[in-house]
């Protein structure tokens, strides 16, 4: 079985790269979906997670401490109080089950820590200048750079902080992965290219 993750700095183009990187390999991409079957794991409803992510994109690890506040601005019906370990804990399972499954490339969701011991996974980071990720965000968000530059600080924090906090690990630490990409030097083109044949190599497929 083989499989690969997909970490990223917020605003360097994951959601381009990573799609792009399973389609060369003929994997599936799986990104929210993740989020989606670990809630339904827990008997909750699958659209909840999907709301929660449209909300906060790209954050969709927040999920269970929305769910458990069921706070009035997302509009969501109470539900019963639920300890974000659980669902970190779910969520590490369905990807578990992808890993053994195989043929996935995962986007985010800490994979690259749940799956760090697996010699069937190949693990790729997405870096980029601070600078350049503020201005993408900033054309693809429609706001401005100000907002954009307080949205990449808040997702690259947050990140961490749930991989740090569930798996003890520094998702800043260029150890955790096979091989680590620039996408302020490289398209996103040249990036998958060098993602696909670093997979290969490290999966041999």
């Amino acid at each position: 079985m083989a499989v690969v993750t997909v970490s990223r700095q917020y605003g360097a183009g994951g959601r381009r790269v990573a799609p792009a990187v399973a389609k060369a390999l003929g994997f599936a991409f799986v990104d929210r979906e993740v989020a989606e079957e670990a809630a339904r794991r827990l008997g909750l409803d699958p659209e909840v997670a999907q709301a929660m992510d449209e909300r906060a994109p790209a954050m969709v690890e927040e999920v269970g401490m929305a769910l458990a506040a069921a706070t009035p601005g997302y509009g969501l019906a109470p539900v019963p109080e639920l300890d974000e370990r659980a669902l970190a804990e779910a969520t590490r399972r369905v990807i578990l089950s992808l890993a053994e499954a195989g043929n996935y490339v995962i986007l985010g969701r800490g994979a690259q820590a749940a799956l760090a011991d697996r010699g069937d996974a190949c693990h790729l980071s997405l870096v980029a200048d601070f600078r350049d990720r503020v201005r993408r965000v900033s054309e693809w968000q429609k706001v401005d750079e100000k907002e954009a530059a307080v949205r990449c600080e808040r997702a690259d924090s947050e990140r961490a902080h749930y991989v740090r906090r569930f798996y003890g690990r520094d998702i800043r630490d260029p150890l955790l992965y096979d091989c680590v990409l620039n996408t302020s030097r490289l398209t996103v083109d040249a990036t998958a290219e060098i993602a696909v044949a670093a997979a290969r190599r490290k999966l041999r497929l």
